[in-house]
């Protein structure tokens, strides 16, 4: 079977990992139960869930679905008049960096960067992140899952084959116009999708794809090593086209919110928003509610208990704060803030990762490709993230991947990890580097994404980083934001792949079919190699594409980590994390559709447990 993805013509990075926002006519939608104050929240709940987020609303959705237990979801940020984001720029649309929509968080000065510091983008009303991405709906490669499973040690159920019916449910795939698939070439496999009739996340397409990226297509798939996999949603990398996640009536965007919010009405379901969790309460080490308050005035504090289970989804900046704030992390950070310890875990705040990118330019010297005639092209204004792009390995990039993993093996695991880490978290990174060792020998794992836009050059995107950071509370004030340290470019190991990313661009538009068009590399400039090009990628480089993980990684405690292979935070009872967090490894793809499989994954590991 065929199917048309959707891509965007714009060249910008932001529209890659967040994409503009725009306003549709507002609805009056119905939805699960809001409460306006703090008042109206019942005195207990069976779940009580931190965050309506991508993982939160899902959680909240499957579990009240069949009316046995009552969950309340607690949302310190708030409910959007404007339901309906796209990623149409219009005079009346709201843009991403609107505050009203995303956190006000910035990093530490990174050493490595220049001492540049980053802003942290991650989404701010409920649906979370998934209300203002780039909308993208790719997975990762098998070998990377097989990776999640590996870091948990034996008996895991988190390799591909325990993933993949989650990923199924998690979305609905809806057919495209098949005269645009042909032209395009674009294929997809029916096995790996689901249309599951009561999941309302949409894997669909836009109408209309630029032709310009025909000749990109071509000249890309000739490179040595490039494979075109029927889809990449069944674990595999090389050349292929990816869905959007869109209504594919009426070209909305299709997140958390219209997927497992609106529209639903249940006595069971209820939503507290602009309310900040201040802590996990405890009775020993078993969980039994969460203090919560008015995120504009925290002394007035309240409580709410939870029958079953306190579940935290409030992301991967979040979640180590709270369970932190709650007595849960280092001992010797939770003593620096005063904070009576409940279980001393090391991994609390450590390991974090993201995907790293930069735009390398080039411009046509000669005229440019042809855009040849496509018949069933739509309209343009129906345009989403990037679906078309090269997901690659090491191998296929570089001639030197031998000699790159060997130098990363070699490594003493703690020589680049912060000082003082905790030897449980220098044990986990020693796996995660033998692990990492064998990823970067891998064809089939995508180390590289380079998405193909209809324009030369463009952005470069690293999805697996060796340097690892830390998001910590501030010790002199806990409920302040966190500190966020991505610690970038501290292992040289990131440098040398980023370069060598930059090389395969290049390499690529050195292509015999663009010859004729004479390509001119503006930056850096064809002349920037060896350290001249190490020094611009520190002044270039951008530490994340908005994919936070692993501050509560599933990995064993004493591996240094967080959650246990059902997401049970190690030493305590009833208390679980589900959200980007808990990924051990970066998957190579941008993290929508894992975190909705994994919170997918995590409902039916929750209902067995009743």
């Amino acid at each position: 079977m065929r199917f048309s993805f959707a891509h965007t013509v714009a060249s910008t990075a932001l529209l890659i990992a967040v994409c503009n926002a725009a306003v549709a006519k507002p609805a009056v939608l119905r939805h699960a139960s809001i409460l306006e104050r703090a008042e109206q929240v019942e005195g207990t709940y069976d779940y009580v869930i931190v965050g309506a987020g991508t993982a939160g609303l899902t959680l909240a959705d499957r579990l009240t679905e069949d009316g046995q237990y009552t969950v309340l979801v607690i949302e310190y940020c708030h409910l959007s008049k404007f339901p309906f984001f796209t990623v149409i720029q219009r005079s009346d649309g709201r843009n991403f960096n609107d505050p009203g929509t995303r956190y006000n968080i910035t990093s530490i000065p990174q050493p490595e960067m220049n001492n540049r510091r980053q802003a942290v983008w991650i989404g701010c009303c409920v649906g979370g992140s998934s209300a203002i991405n780039g909308m993208v709906m790719v997975r990762g490669t098998k070998e990377e899952y097989d990776g999640w499973a590996e870091l948990g040690g034996p008996d895991s159920t988190w390799n591909w084959d325990g993933i993949l019916p989650y990923f199924k449910k998690a979305s609905h795939f809806t057919p495209p116009n098949e005269e645009l698939a042909e032209a395009f070439n674009i294929t997809w496999d029916p096995n790996a999708w689901g249309q599951d009739e009561n999941t309302r996340i949409y894997a669909s397409f836009p109408t209309y794809q630029n032709p310009t990226m025909i000749p990109m297509y071509q000249a890309l798939s000739k490179l040595p090593g490039v494979e075109i996999p029927l889809d990449g949603a069944g674990g595999n990398s090389g050349l292929f086209w990816n869905p959007t996640s869109m209504d594919p009536v009426n070209f909305w965007r299709s997140y958390a919110r219209t997927g497992h919010y609106d529209n639903i009405t249940r006595s069971n379901y209820e939503v507290i928003t602009e309310h900040k969790v201040l802590k996990v309460l405890f009775d020993g080490t078993t969980a039994t509610g969460v203090q919560f308050a008015p995120r504009n005035n925290l002394q007035n504090a309240l409580t709410v208990k939870a029958n079953k289970e306190v579940i935290i989804a409030a992301g991967t900046v979040h979640t180590p704060q709270i369970l932190q704030a709650s007595g849960i992390g280092p001992q010797s950070l939770l003593g620096q803030a005063d904070i009576p310890v409940v279980v001393d875990l090391p991994g609390v705040g450590q390991n974090f990762q993201d995907h790293a990118y930069l735009s390398v330019g080039f411009r046509w010297g000669s005229g440019s490709p042809p855009a040849p005639p496509v018949s069933g092209n739509g309209d343009p204004s129906t345009l989403s993230g990037p679906n078309l792009g090269a997901w690659i390995g090491l191998p296929v990039i570089s001639d030197d991947h031998e000699a790159i993993a060997a130098r990363y093996e070699a490594q003493d695991p703690a020589e680049y990890l912060p000082e003082g880490t905790d030897p449980t978290v220098v044990a986990g990174y020693a796996d995660f580097q033998k692990l990492h060792a064998k990823l970067l020998r891998s064809k089939n794992v995508n180390l590289l994404w380079l998405p193909l836009m209809g324009a030369p050059g463009g952005i470069i995107m690293s999805m697996h980083v060796v340097s690892h950071g830390t998001i910590n509370i501030d010790p002199g004030n806990p409920q302040a934001e966190p500190i966020v340290d991505y610690r970038a470019l501290t292992n040289p190991i990131d440098l040398d792949i980023m370069a060598e990313n930059i090389n395969f661009m290049r390499k690529y538009m050195a292509s015999p079919d663009f010859a004729q068009y004479s390509p001119t590399e503006t930056s850096p400039g064809a002349d920037v190699t060896g350290e001249a090009l190490k020094d611009w990628i520190r002044r270039t480089i951008i530490p994340t594409n908005f994919h936070p993980i692993a501050t509560a990684a599933k990995k064993p405690r004493e591996k240094g980590g967080v959650v246990d292979e059902n997401l049970l935070v190690h030493g305590t009872e009833r208390l679980r994390v589900v959200d980007g967090s808990i990924m051990p490894l970066l998957p190579g793809a941008n993290t929508q559709q894992p975190v909705y499989m994994l919170a997918e994954k995590a409902v039916d590991i929750i209902k067995a447990a009743q």
